[in-house]
């Protein structure tokens, strides 16, 4: 099919929402101006869509306008898994749907995540519109978007400050453009500082995960045990930050092993469903760390959550010092050797 027989078919998906949720928000907007017309858009998403009416909807004819915009919010997840509200001889009659899209309909399908290639929507609109995924960006790529952000807000921050915030923000796109906002707003006519980033941004929890494993690397046990109040301070529940410690040196322990089996970054990433921030990151944390002291640590963070499951490890409700004390003196121990 040649790019003038393709329907007006779209579909934006991937795990970066914010720029798909951005090139929605300029479709939407640019199609309103063009058409002068508000009342030609409607929007579906997961709560008011039918299937039942899939079909009517469009095929109805514009009301005094030359086209109708629909816009289809996270339908296509629905037709996978065990949670599934659309099943796969549905999904099957929606991409037949498809095909006959009339030419006054423009039709965008928008979804925040991925989506399994074999969905019959997804492969009916790469045969006949035009697909288009958003993955997570790069570190570098976050330096070069916030330096163009700032640059068009007026705003002044150096290449360095621009990754210290990404590395706060957890390369999370729409945490990032808020805090840069803020602190354009906060710098006024002066350069963005590190100190202003440290000042106002509250670091992301994975942010501070990769702080706090740093000092344990470094052996540094005052600076790794203040990481660890910091977490305790901005309100996170202790159980959740263990387990994020434990999920993160289980991360390095599988990055580990595939680097030994000599695996490129990009396959790691693919594997492992990870944000290639996060496998970098991690592959920089790796040259601190032995193999064997890798699982160590985490044969010593299992004990912490068996003695809190069986109850070895005593905790109340209001009162988890016995669990926070079992951390502690993990995190000194691992800073001893």
């Amino acid at each position: 099919m040649t790019e003038k027989e393709k329907k007006s078919v779209f579909l934006f998906f991937g795990e970066d929402t914010y720029s798909s949720s951005q090139k929605l928000k300029v479709w939407k907007e640019g199609f309103i101006k063009k058409y002068n017309d508000i009342s030609s858009v409607e929007t579906f998403d997961n709560t008011s869509f039918d299937m039942a009416t899939f079909s009517t909807n469009i095929e109805t004819m514009p009301f005094l306008s030359e086209k109708r915009l629909l816009i289809f919010k996270d339908i296509i997840s629905k037709t996978r898994g065990r949670n599934a509200e659309i099943t796969a001889e549905e999904s099957k009659k929606m991409a037949k749907i498809l095909e006959k899209t009339p030419d006054f309909c423009v039709i965008i399908f928008h979804e925040n995540g991925p989506i399994e290639k074999t969905n019959p929507i997804l492969k009916k609109i790469e045969q006949i519109g035009t697909v288009e995924e958003f993955n997570l960006p790069s570190t570098r790529q976050i330096i070069d978007w916030i330096l163009e952000k700032a640059k068009k807000k007026g705003a002044k921050i150096s290449a360095f400050t621009a990754e210290h915030l990404a590395n706060y923000c957890a390369n999370n796109l729409w945490t990032t453009s808020n805090e840069l906002e803020k602190l354009g707003s906060y710098a006024d006519n002066r350069e963005i500082q590190k100190e202003d980033i440290e000042a106002l941004v509250i670091p992301a929890l994975s942010s501070s995960i990769f702080k706090l494993t740093d000092k344990i690397a470094e052996k540094k046990a005052k600076d790794a045990l203040d990481t660890f109040e910091i977490l305790l301070e901005s309100g996170e529940e202790m159980t959740r930050i263990f387990y994020m410690i434990v999920r993160h040196f289980r991360i390095l322990i599988q990055i580990d092993d595939m680097l030994k089996r000599r695996e490129p970054n990009i396959s790691i990433i693919k594997r492992l469903k990870q944000a290639p921030f996060v496998v970098q990151k991690a592959v920089n944390q790796l040259k601190n760390f032995k193999t064997e002291d890798l699982k160590k640590i985490f044969a010593k963070m299992l004990e912490i959550d068996t003695g809190f499951k069986t109850g070895i490890i005593k905790t109340y409700a209001g009162d988890q010092r016995s669990y926070k004390l079992a951390i502690e003196k993990l995190i000194i121990n691992l800073c001893g050797k």
